[in-house]
């Protein structure tokens, strides 16, 4: 029967110990966990635990013994106690095995109680008469050696005293009752009394289990414990994980307790530690030698086998592509090479031990839904690793980003001399929270997410040019997408990433692409799809070139009010740049009729105006990686179709051709187009024959000019009129004459610009004119600089 509970016992423990390592851990969130099963073990330790169960489970009936088991955090000792305790159940002449953490149950006296308590209840586990026997000497023991019986021998010892309290109190209530409620008040007396009553036998057995416990001679006891211990057919290993987490005090006294008691027979503990931790702790009390005072307690040292750190990356890469692969598409940033130096540079360098490396994968696992639905990922794959290697290893340097805005982008562009040591001393600041081992590996970072900071350290410019393709990237550095991933959301007036491919599906048919634009211009949503497109020109569908063409001409018609000029790129110049993009990859046969339909159809001037000259500028006049899609013929033909609409347009008669914002850019197109200056000079002429006409001109000419000088922080606003165009389009004498003739309060909307072209023709011509102090009159600029 003895044997049958002991069997039983056991078997119920391993099978409990079965159910833990079944459970697969999380590869993402909460992959900190440590491994439960050979079946789990990547790094190849397994034989190692199977030679250590061996040495744990030789019996000894003299006395126990103590190992240790060694590494930093992080580095899988406690994965490797749990191999060791599989290994254990495994082996038919195993030990029995017990796992305490210590870290669990708070002050000290709690963890010396807690220790002997749980030893106790594994060796009385099979509910046998010399199990109880064994564990009932093992509490007495206990609470001698951690010093409960004393306080209840005290508290037995002071039943007299309370005893006497609760009588007198009785013999008061029942003298204080004249004039009271006797019934009520002879029950509370009789209560009273007996607690009294209680209280004393409760003493004596309080008594009596203290002497239990604390009135035998230490030595009889442990003797006695001793030959208990000795019967046992298989030791008992007690693993002590997480001793370096405790706090230096409580340390000690666990080691302590360890050491008085590493003799006991067939009790061997594992200790699990980090060396440096405990020796440091140990240093108080062994005259600052605690490693010499470790090895009076610690038998045999074991150390974790060294994991290559090819293994943890792989294991990282391998977790990783689980998690996060599904996004690693060109459309989300992800290109080998880009992905090797992110990695190589920023990534890997951190990744000491798997316990690192599960803690990014735990991070990214936890932030990848906040950016991505779908297969829709709203910022650079890439980058947002990168960010999150940060997150995790460097997290005051990634709570400072945000706020650095102005140093990371550089969005003011060029500025004093002294800029490039002025922002390299910003980019210390910004990293003076980083440990000084790990600030050169958080430079190269913080570089690589932000190469406008790296250009500007080094002193290059970061150009409007530059910066398009880490838009189209949904990189951290560009200005439309940095905010999105602090905020994780997308801006006002922006489009995300999951709506952007929503509009490249709807391209496939016409009715399609009309519903989808019909609904984006509702929601102002058309100046966002203007800058996609041109950035995403590769990602756009061609089954539908010809509806899509047009459409984008048709959103530059839309949009033609927003000129170039301002920090950001003109609608126009994306759309024509997109549409260079598009018609690049279709058959060259068909490029022709695509755009002068796409022209015919929208009306727009500029985007065809502008498309003609990107296709005609010489590489070095414009950007030299800058690929024109069409040839001569279709350039002429777009010409042709261009002076076509613009004549219809002069010819009517609502003016419809002055309220162009592009004024200026068509009448040049019209000369350089048609060959002559006189057709656009003769319409002007036309046009300026009224007084209100001449108005109209005046404020379509002048121009929208933004500035910014060294030291400013804002970009500056200001109005200019170009002398060329003046005295091109309507003669500087002519001008002269009427600005003279025109009284300005009879067009108080127009009175602003008059002036300032009068100022302004008063520069150029040196004429004695009174200049209005509101205005400043600048120079002109050659109409070479506006073709």
């Amino acid at each position: 029967m003895i044997g049958l509970r002991k069997w039983w016992a056991r078997r119920a423990a391993k099978m409990s110990a079965k159910a833990m390592r079944a459970e697969q851990p999380d590869p993402g969130m909460g992959a900190d966990a440590p491994i439960r099963s050979v079946t789990q073990d990547r790094l190849k330790r397994a034989d190692f635990a199977g030679r250590l169960a061996g040495v744990l489970s030789e019996r000894n009936s003299r006395e126990g013994r103590v190992f240790a088991i060694r590494g930093g955090w992080g580095f899988g000792k406690s994965s490797l106690k749990n191999l060791i305790a599989e290994r254990l159940d495994e082996r038919r002449q195993g030990a029995d095995w017990l796992d305490f953490n210590p870290w669990q149950w708070g002050d000290s006296d709690a963890i010396v109680r807690e220790l002997f308590g749980q030893i106790a209840d594994r060796l009385g586990g099979d509910q046998s008469k010399a199990a109880r026997g064994r564990a009932e000497a093992l509490r007495r023991y206990g609470a001698i050696v951690s010093g409960i019986a004393k306080p209840i021998k005290a508290a037995g010892g002071n039943s007299q005293g309370i005893s006497t309290v609760l009588t007198s109190a009785s013999v008061i209530a029942v003298a204080s009752a004249v004039g009271s409620d006797m019934p009520a008040v002879t029950t509370v007396a009789a209560t009273l009394a007996g607690l009294a009553i209680c209280m004393t036998v409760v003493g004596r057995l309080m008594v009596y289990h203290g002497r239990d416990r604390s009135g035998d001679p230490l030595d009889k006891v442990r003797g006695d414990l001793e030959t208990r211990l000795r019967k046992l057919d298989r030791p008992l290993v007690v693993f002590v994980d997480d001793i370096d987490r405790l706090e230096p005090e409580q340390i000690r006294l666990l080691l302590r307790q360890v050491k008085a008691n590493a003799n006991l027979p067939n009790i061997v503990f594992v200790l699990l530690f980090q060396l440096n931790i405990v020796e440091r702790a140990l240093d108080p009390v062994a005259d600052n030698d605690g490693r010499a005072f470790l090895e009076k307690i610690v038998q045999a040292s074991f150390d974790l086998p060294v994991v290559p750190v090819a293994a943890v990356r792989r294991i990282f890469l391998e977790e990783l592509a689980e998690v996060a692969g599904l996004y690693a598409t060109e459309e989300n940033g992800f290109s080998e090479i880009e992905w090797s130096t992110a990695l190589v540079d920023c990534i890997q360098p951190r990744l000491r031990n798997l316990r690192d490396a599960r803690r990014l994968i735990s991070s990214v696992a936890a932030h990848l839904p906040l950016h991505g639905a779908n297969d829709a990922f709203e910022v650079n794959i890439l980058d947002f690793l990168v960010l999150e290697t940060l997150r995790v290893f460097e997290p005051s340097l990634h709570g400072s980003l945000f706020r650095e805005r102005g140093l990371l982008l550089q969005e003011l562009g060029r500025r004093s001399q002294e800029q490039p040591k002025q922002d390299e001393a910003a980019e210390e600041r910004l990293l003076e929270n980083v440990p000084d081992e790990r600030r050169a590996i958080a430079r190269v970072t913080i570089r690589h997410l932000f190469p406008p900071l790296a250009n500007a350290v080094g002193g290059v410019i970061t150009t409007r040019e530059s910066r398009a393709p880490w838009s189209a990237g949904k990189r951290i550095c560009s200005i439309r997408h940095f905010s999105r991933y602090f905020e994780l959301q997308t801006a006002d007036g922006e489009m995300s990433e999951q709506r952007f491919s929503a509009f490249l599906a709807a391209t496939e048919t016409q009715e399609g692409l009309a519903g989808s634009i019909f609904e984006l211009e509702n929601e102002g949503l058309l100046p966002a799809l203007a800058e996609r497109l041109y950035e995403a020109a590769e990602r756009l569908p061609t089954d539908n070139a010809a509806g899509l063409i047009s459409v984008m001409f048709g959103i530059a018609e839309k949009l033609r009010d927003q000129h170039a000029g301002s920090q950001f790129r003109s609608p126009v110049f994306s759309m024509a740049m997109a549409v260079n993009a598009v018609l690049g990859r279709v058959p060259e046969a068909g490029r022709r009729s695509l755009v002068v339909e796409a022209l015919r159809t929208s009306k727009s001037l500029s985007v065809a105006a502008t498309l003609i000259q990107l296709n005609t500028k010489r590489k070095e006049r414009f950007r030299s990686d800058f690929d024109p899609k069409l040839d001569h013929d279709s350039v002429e033909a777009l010409k042709s179709e261009w002076l076509t609409l613009v004549r219809g347009r002069a010819a009517e008669g609502d003016g419809a051709l002055i309220a162009d914002p592009d004024l200026i850019f068509q009448l040049y197109r019209w000369r350089d187009y048609s060959g002559s200056l006189d057709e656009p000079r003769d319409w002007v002429a036309r046009m300026i024959e009224t007084d209100e006409g001449f108005m109209r001109i005046v404020v379509r000419m002048k121009q929208r000019v933004l500035s910014h000088t060294s030291g400013d922080r804002f970009t500056t606003e200001s109005s200019r009129f170009y002398r060329d165009a003046i005295e091109d389009f309507i003669g500087i004498d002519v001008a002269w004459a009427r600005c003279q003739a025109i009284d300005p309060s009879k067009f108080p909307e127009s009175e602003e610009a008059l002036r300032g072209l009068r100022n302004s023709m008063a520069a150029w011509t040196g004429l004695g004119v009174r200049r209005d102090r509101h205005t400043t009159p600048e120079g002109g600029m050659s109409s070479a600089d506006l073709k």
